[in-house]
Formats: C-alpha cells, structure tokens, sequence
C-alpha cells in the first residue's frame, strides 16, 4: 500500500500525538526524505500521555529527526476541547517563529472530514466548507495531505509498515459531539447509504478547490483596486456576499478568523456611514470615504504609568498592546466589578480568579515561558479593588456564577 502526500520541499513541521494517524504521517513524510521537525504536545490530562510522549521522542530519535514539546499546565482551568487545540495552536505558531519554519502538516484524514461536514450542518453553519486541504497559518500555512484516505487506510498501512501507535481511550467516549457522529451517527449512515462516505469527501474537495479559485480571484482583485487611497468600498459592495468574506482573508492574511469574524466584517460593511472602524486583534480596519485600509492599530507609550479607563470604555493602547473593552453578554460578570479599571504594569502578589481558585500572574508568565526580562512589560487589567482581571496575552478572570443579562458583562480583548 502506498501513501501519496503532495507537499512544498521545504522544511516542514509535522504535529504527532502517537495516534495511528500522526504516526503514519511523521513516517511516510520522513521515508519521502522531506526535512522534517515533529511537534508535540503533552497535555497532561491522562496517565498514558508521559508513555506516548516518550514513544514519539524514540521514533524521532531513530530517525535522527528534531523533536520539540511542551507540557500544558492546566492550573485552575478547564481544559475543554477547544481551549486544548487554542493552545496547541500557539505552541505550533511559536514553534515555526523561532525556527523559521513556514509549514505545519497535520494528520487529519476522511473521516474527520465527514464528521466535520455533519458537525457544520446540525450546527446551522452559514458555510459548510468541512477541513480545508490547505489554509493560510501563522507566517506560513497549514497542510492536510490525508484528507483523501479513510481511517482504516491509515490503520492498514501502518500494519503492513510495522509503526507502533498509542490508541487515546477518550475516542471511544461518546459525551463529545464529534466522537456521538464518529460512533454513532456515521456508522448508521453508511449502513442507511453504502457509500456516501466516497461521495460526500469528494464534494467538500470540489467545494475546497473552488473556494481556493475564488480567494485567489478576490486576492488579484484587491491587489488590482487597492491605490494610495485603499481599497475601493464600492468594488468590495460588488462582490457576492462569500466573495466579501474573502476580502478579509486577504486583508488578514496570518489571522485566524472564526465565523463570528467574517459575521462581523459582513454587518460592518452593510453599514450606511462615510467612515468607522472595526477591529480584529492588533489589525484595524478603515472606512474613510469610500475608501478601505488595513493596518496596525497606531500605538502610545503608555505603559510607563499606569492608565485609568473611562467609563464609556472603548480600545486603549498600553507600550506595545492594543486593550479593547466593551459590554457583552458574555465575559467578566459587571456585577463582580468594582470601577474604575487601571491598566498597568503585574506588581508582586497579584493573583487572577480562575475556574478553580487563583492562579499568581508570574507563574502564568513562567508558564508560558516570557522571559524574566520581559515579564514586567505584560500589561494587567484590575479593577479598583485591585483584582486582576486579565493578564494581557494569556489570561481571563473567570468568576463565580451570576445572572447574566443582555451586556451585563465586560469583554476584554486584544
């Protein structure tokens, strides 16, 4: 059995979590001879995770490839599904900044694009465009080259090649939404349609292809437009509406956006004004009389001194940070504050509510390895009785529970 991967011949960095997957990933890309560096991270929920980290080590050792990993604290929090692969993230971005490597690989294959597809669908997603073989990342992009074959394919060939896998128990647990489709759902399926799994994986490849033609189509586009002035807002207004969620990938090319995102940029645009502004992270977005611009957001030194935040909130800029706040219906309960909030530099001491118990701020910055030097630069957000709030960069308070109204909460982001 042959595994064809299709990838650039440059370095690449390769996510394995000892699953069969991963392993037979990391295995066919070093036997192709590609420049390979695996990634792994240890999340410490489970007994086995010490074991299968030390499995990975080995096989990369006898292969003579670089290996990197970091154990996840989870100090006073949840580690939810989501908040495990956010982490994973930026330890992957961190990696490929300091190594200069400008692909990562991951080992996601047919079946998790079924489920991702069926998942789309009941959650009433706008765009059901299931897992994309290729996608912009951090400085470079992120690579999905099985999306072609099926789980059992993986498991066979990894057989016929002798590669040793670790099999993760939580898989076979059904409280989670993706492992209800993958053991119950899918199965019933295919007993219901033979071979809809075939055709399914091949209409979300045809929809990925087009949606790749169509952003490269709107990435000439605004390359075309776009004069000393910005982007004209009336050749954005043209386009049809997937088209317009396009412009603001190009626009952001090393941002991950969600859907909210894109749902934001659509209903900022549908407003009738000469001017605004709308934010994503450090980027900022202008409406200047016809005209759009995207840039860094202008930044004040201020972070010599501490700096008091109005009542009217709005976005703050502290030494190299841009601070947004604003009421939601989700965040910080207004309720547990106390104003006015200060911005200002971590002080000995200061310790953040978490879901359990709280946490010092500095060993929040030792976790997440800043540099002792630089520690002190991490901006705090408190309010008056000097409960820290968020440390900028890494960290939300989470308090207790409270009835939760219609912007009766404080967002902070950044």
């Amino acid at each position: 059995m042959r595994l064809d991967v299709n990838l650039p011949r440059e370095p690449l960095l390769v996510a394995v979590s000892g699953g069969c997957d991963s392993m037979v990933l990391a295995h066919v890309l070093h036997e192709a001879d590609y420049d390979i560096l695996i990634v792994h991270v240890h999340h410490g929920l489970r007994k086995e995770s010490d074991q299968e980290a030390e499995a990975i080590r080995n096989f990369a050792s006898a292969r003579q490839i670089e290996f990197r990993m970091t154990r996840l604290d989870w100090e006073g929090e949840i580690p939810s599904q989501a908040a495990c692969r956010n982490r994973r993230y930026t330890f992957f971005r961190q990696v490929m900044a300091e190594t200069g490597r400008r692909h990562l690989v991951l080992a996601h294959h047919r079946d998790d694009q079924l489920e991702t597809l069926l998942i789309q669908l009941i959650r009433g997603e706008a765009h059901i465009d299931g897992i994309p073989l290729l996608r912009m990342f951090a400085n470079g992009q992120m690579h999905r080259p099985l999306l072609a074959y099926t789980k059992q394919q993986l498991y066979d060939y990894a057989k016929e090649q002798h590669i040793q896998w670790s099999e993760d128990a939580t898989n076979a647990e059904t409280k989670y939404l993706r492992n209800q489709m993958r053991h119950q759902v899918l199965p019933l399926l295919a007993k219901l349609r033979p071979g809809y799994e075939e055709a399914t994986a091949r209409a979300a490849m045809l929809r990925d292809e087009q949606k790749q033609e169509h952003l490269t189509y709107v990435a000439e586009l605004v390359k075309s437009q776009t004069t000393e002035q910005g982007l004209p807002l009336e050749v954005v207004q043209r386009l049809p509406s997937d088209f317009k969620r396009f412009v603001l990938r190009v626009l952001l090319p090393d941002r991950e956006l969600s859907s909210n995102d894109y749902n934001r940029f659509l209903t900022w645009l549908r407003v009738d004004m000469p001017s605004g502004e709308v934010y994503y992270g450090n980027w900022r977005i202008q409406r200047t009389y016809g005209f759009l611009t995207c840039d860094r957001c202008p930044v004040r030194n201020f972070a010599s001194e501490p700096l008091e935040v109005g009542p009217d909130l709005g976005t703050y800029h502290y030494g190299e940070h841009m601070i947004r706040f604003s009421r939601a219906s989700a965040g910080i309960p207004v309720e547990a504050l106390r104003f006015p909030l200060t911005i200002r530099r971590p002080l000995p001491g200061d310790r953040i509510q978490l879901a359990i118990g709280t946490k010092k701020v500095s060993r929040i910055l030792i976790d997440a390895k800043v540099p002792r030097a630089l520690r002190t630069e991490i901006p705090v957000v408190v309010d008056a009785t000097g409960q820290v709030l968020a440390v900028i960069g890494h960290r939300i308070a989470i308090f207790g529970s409270f009835e939760l109204l219609a912007e009766s909460c404080l967002m902070i982001e950044w």
